[in-house]
C-alpha cells in the first residue's frame, strides 16, 4: 500500500494565511494572541470548543488547510474523512470563516479539526535519519532524543487510511493510502498535494 503526506498546495492556497482563530468574534480579536490550552501541537482527549472564528484577510478557496496546529477543512473534505471512519481521532468545531469586520468569506460549511490519537508508524529500523538531544517531556512522548532530520522516511504496514504520526518531526502532517487519495480526486477537493514518501525528507528540508 502507498501512503502520501498531504501538504498545501499553494497553486490552490496562500503560501501565508493572513489570519486568527479565536473562540469567539469581535473587531479587537484580530489583533489578539491566540492563548488557549487546544493552541499547541500535541493534545490528547480535552474540552473543545464547538464553534471557533477564523478572521482573516486572506481568500479561502481551499478544502484543505494545515495551519494552527491542525487543519482547515472544508465540509467535503470531512465527508472524506467520515467515509473511511478515521473521525474518532480527531476534535471538531465549525469554523466561521470571516473578515476583521465579521463579514462571512465562504459561502461553504468549514471545520477546524485536531488529532487526539496519532499512530506510531514509523519504521525507525529501516528509515534513516540524524537525532538531537533535548530534555524528557512525558506530555510531548519524548525521552531524551527526537528526530531531527529524516534522510530516509518508511512507514509499517497499515490498514488505516488516514492518519497522523506520533512523531515531533512529523506529528502535525496528515498521511493517507491510495483509496483516501482517490476520494479526494473524486471529490475534486483543492489546496491538496499528495507527496509520496520517498521525496519527504528533501520537503521538509526545504521548509526549515
Amino acid at each position: 500500500m502507498k501512503y502520501f503526506m498531504l501538504v498545501n498546495n499553494n497553486a490552490a492556497s496562500p503560501i501565508y494565511l493572513d489570519g486568527v482563530l479565536h473562540e469567539s468574534f469581535n473587531e479587537d480579536k484580530y489583533e489578539e494572541g491566540m492563548s488557549y490550552n487546544w493552541n499547541r501541537p500535541f493534545i490528547e482527549q480535552m474540552e473543545f470548543p464547538k464553534e471557533l472564528w477564523l478572521i482573516t484577510r486572506s481568500k479561502i478557496q481551499f478544502d484543505y488547510y494545515e495551519n494552527f496546529f491542525g487543519h482547515i477543512i472544508s465540509e467535503k473534505f470531512l465527508s472524506s474523512m467520515d467515509q473511511i471512519n478515521v473521525l474518532q481521532d480527531y476534535v471538531i468545531a465549525n469554523l466561521h470563516v470571516v473578515s476583521t469586520k465579521g463579514k462571512p468569506k465562504v459561502k461553504d460549511s468549514f471545520c477546524f479539526i485536531k488529532c487526539i490519537k496519532r499512530h506510531a508508524l514509523v519504521d525507525y529500523d529501516k528509515s534513516e535519519y540524524l537525532t538531537r538531544e533535548v530534555p524528557s517531556n512525558a506530555k510531548l512522548k519524548v525521552d531524551g532524543s527526537f528526530v531531527d532530520k529524516y534522510i530516509r522516511l518508511v512507514l509499517k504496514d497499515t490498514d488505516l487510511d488516514l492518519f497522523q504520526l506520533n512523531d515531533l518531526k512529523l506529528g502535525r502532517y496528515l498521511f493517507g493510502s491510495e483509496k483516501f487519495k482517490s476520494l479526494c480526486e473524486k471529490g475534486n477537493l483543492k489546496g491538496i498535494q499528495f507527496m509520496e514518501l520517498e521525496l519527504v525528507p528533501n520537503y521538509l528540508q526545504s521548509i526549515v
